[in-house]
């Protein structure tokens, strides 16, 4: 499972860089205003960033129906921490529906979520785990974004770059262990990143750059 979970969030990292429109993520605040915010404050920041951008990139996958895309602006505010399925469970394809939609047997699927996915999405070995991975894509890129904004905005010069640790760090994180100027820190995710979303995170050092 865990390779398959790493295939498709690899597909769905190659499907959004061909659709990206080159423009940086806009912030709602700038960063003097943001760390002078209550941490609740900073928080619904935070939540509404990452659910544009989770919108925004159902949007360019091609894996919902386009006149789907209203109705799941309309849902995608039940996800949040660990819960990613926006998607209703209290009915689901039969057994002959889904050998007939081509989708493995053992899968639990949503009709609502099935009502939802183009043919592409339905094609995927687990179309379940497609909303999973570009939430986290999401919360993991923009919390970082935001993070060293904060940083920054507290006079911090010098940052390291810090992995969560078990099994789904990248192997990229071994070539950046080092002291970076926070004008000069490479940008999360690491190049040639092969986790299925980029997991690491900023740390302030008081260290001499390397």
């Amino acid at each position: 499972m865990a390779a398959d979970l790493l295939e498709l969030a690899k597909k769905i990292r190659e499907v959004l860089a061909t659709r990206q429109s080159g423009e940086d993520i806009k912030l709602l605040v700038s960063a003097a205003n943001y760390v002078t915010l209550p941490p609740n404050e900073r928080k619904a920041i935070l939540r509404k960033e990452i659910l544009t951008g989770l919108m925004r990139d159902i949007e360019r996958s091609g894996y919902f129906k386009e006149e789907k895309l209203p109705y799941m602006e309309t849902i995608i505010p039940k996800i949040g921490g660990y819960f990613t399925d926006p998607f209703s469970y209290n009915d689901c394809l039969s057994d002959e529906e889904k050998a007939a939609a081509h989708i493995d047997p053992d899968l639990k699927i949503s009709r609502e979520m099935v009502d939802c996915m183009s043919e592409k999405g339905l094609s995927e070995k687990d179309p379940r785990q497609i909303i999973p991975i570009l939430y986290y894509l999401n919360v993991f890129g923009i919390s970082r974004k935001y993070k060293l904004m904060e940083l920054r905005a507290r006079g911090v010069t010098r940052v390291r770059i810090i992995s969560m640790g078990g099994d789904g760090d990248c192997e990229e994180i071994k070539n950046h262990d080092g002291v970076y100027s926070i004008n000069n820190v490479p940008a999360l995710p690491l190049p040639e990143c092969n986790a299925a979303y980029c997991r690491c995170d900023f740390e302030a050092c008081e260290e001499e750059s390397a």
